[in-house]
């Protein structure tokens, strides 16, 4: 581990502050989500910068120089950091590249981060279990490009002419509130204190807590969050799935509505209806769900199911067009 702490150190410039962090983290994310993605973890860290805003730094023009790009960034309002990984084909190679960007200056105001506050630990760890889940997941299918962290999927169209376009992100919402949960877990199992509640996605994570108290959901959900497959949705069914889902969204995305849309009582109170009506769902639905079958054997029966699969498009005829986008995908 002191050679890995040390590459990444030559590779990013960390500081002690920010290296000793990592090396106390490491081995507890390890040590919680399991041996088996130990690899995993160790090269997402290495190949996604954590980058803490200095005093004077712009970010727009920081995040321009760091993707060489030129753009007006849509900067997340709400949260001291986010995870960000830009997508781009060269050569006709999908190539991605990746940030933790930690923000300091809040309403003009300098706060720098400091890792003896836990709810900057808890918004950096939160951060890096997104890029963790995300790691190695893009690929292509169907003529789009398709990233994953965690259960979110990112589909991106592609032309020469327009680009990398993100058409569309689904199932946020419960992942965010998964991701709230683990990032709270891995904070005690490393601190020895109790998380404090902050403001954020802890109302979604409130259920998603109850929701992981079914084995059998929590061990396809994980399975699921670190394969990219959809093999939760198959477990539960498109119904059942749905309602998970929507609810989620809903709790989620209503922390981003702006105060300038709720300004009279009426919009307010439908607004907190709906986010009453998202809870009773998900309440009753961790309330009554029954486990339905053993999550080992279901998985390996997909796993027999994905090999016949490849082995009758290997004996496909190959066809390939001219603007086909190529199937290497480069970090």
């Amino acid at each position: 581990m002191i050679e890995y702490i040390e590459r990444i150190k030559s590779k990013y410039g960390y500081n002690d502050e920010l290296l000793e962090f990592l090396s106390q983290l490491i081995a507890v994310l390890i040590k919680y989500y399991g041996e088996t993605y130990k690899d995993i973890i160790l090269m997402a860290l290495q190949n996604c910068e954590i980058h803490i805003q200095s005093k004077d730094e712009n970010t727009e023009n920081f995040l321009n120089s760091y993707f060489d790009d030129n753009k007006k960034w849509e900067i997340p309002h709400l949260g001291g950091a986010f995870h960000y990984t830009k997508i781009k084909v060269i050569d006709n190679q999908v190539i991605s590249k990746s940030i933790i960007y930690i923000r300091t200056i809040h309403l003009f105001s300098y706060i720098p981060f400091d890792f003896n506050d836990d709810k900057d630990i808890l918004t950096l760890i939160h951060e890096i279990c997104h890029a963790i889940k995300e790691y190695g997941k893009l690929k292509l299918k169907k003529g789009k490009i398709i990233n994953s962290s965690g259960l979110i999927k990112y589909t991106y169209s592609y032309t020469k002419e327009t680009g990398v376009v993100l058409e569309k992100c689904d199932m946020k919402g419960i992942e965010e509130a998964l991701n709230t949960v683990e990032e709270k877990q891995i904070f005690e199992m490393m601190t020895g204190r109790k998380a404090k509640n902050k403001t954020g996605y802890n109302n979604a994570a409130y259920y998603a807590e109850r929701l992981l108290k079914h084995k059998d959901l929590a061990k396809i959900l994980k399975n699921s969050q670190f394969s990219g497959d959809d093999s939760w949705i198959q477990y539960l069914g498109d119904e059942q799935s749905k309602i998970l889902i929507d609810n989620f969204d809903t709790l989620v995305n209503s922390m981003y509505v702006s105060i300038r849309d709720i300004l009279n009582k009426e919009k307010r109170e439908m607004l907190y209806q709906k986010k009453k009506i998202a809870e009773d769902v998900l309440d009753d639905f961790i309330n009554n769900y029954c486990s339905k079958e053993d999550v080992e054997a279901f998985t390996q029966s997909l796993d027999i199911a994905d090999k016949k699969t490849v082995e009758m498009i290997q004996q496909l005829p190959l066809i390939k067009k001219e603007d086909d986008i190529s199937s290497s995908i480069k970090r």
